[in-house]
C-alpha cells in the first residue's frame, strides 16, 4: 500500500525527515572529503604504507556509502523518495482538496512549501497554494 499525505502530515513528519537529512547530509559531506583526501594519495603515489592507508580510507568510504544507503531507505519507508542528494531534495507523496500532488522539501527548508502533480517530478518546484485564514 502506497503511503500518501495531506500538507499537516507531511508537515509534522518532517521532524523526523530533517533528522535522516541531517545525517545523510554530514555523511554525503565527510564522504566526499575522504574521496579528496582518497584521489590525493593516489596521485602522490609514495609507496610507503600507500596501500594500507587507501584501503582504510577505503573502508571508510564504504561505511558512509552504506549509511547513505540507509537514510535513503529511511524514507522510502515512510513512502517518501529522494530525488537529489545535492541539495537534498525528498519527494512525499500526497494528496490535497484539488487531487493527488508530490509535496517536494528541499534541506534547508522549515516547512513542506513546494510541490507539484505527480509525473512531473523533474519539472521545477512550484510554490504551494494555501488557502488563507478567515
Amino acid at each position: 500500500m502506497k503511503r500518501t499525505y495531506d500538507l499537516k502530515a507531511a508537515n509534522q513528519v518532517l521532524k523526523l525527515v530533517r533528522a535522516i537529512a541531517t545525517e545523510l547530509i554530514e555523511r554525503r559531506s565527510a564522504r566526499r572529503t575522504l574521496a579528496r583526501e582518497r584521489e590525493q594519495l593516489e596521485a602522490a603515489a609514495t609507496p610507503e604504507g600507500l596501500r594500507s592507508e587507501l584501503a582504510e580510507l577505503d573502508a571508510r568510504i564504504w561505511e558512509h556509502d552504506e549509511a547513505l544507503r540507509n537514510c535513503n531507505a529511511e524514507l522510502e519507508g515512510l513512502g517518501m523518495t529522494v530525488l537529489r542528494t545535492a541539495p537534498l531534495t525528498v519527494h512525499i507523496p500526497g494528496h490535497s482538496k484539488s487531487g493527488p500532488v508530490v509535496f517536494c522539501w528541499e534541506e534547508g527548508e522549515s516547512s513542506v512549501c513546494f510541490g507539484h502533480p505527480p509525473g512531473q517530478e523533474e519539472h521545477p518546484r512550484r510554490p504551494l497554494r494555501l488557502a488563507k485564514p478567515a
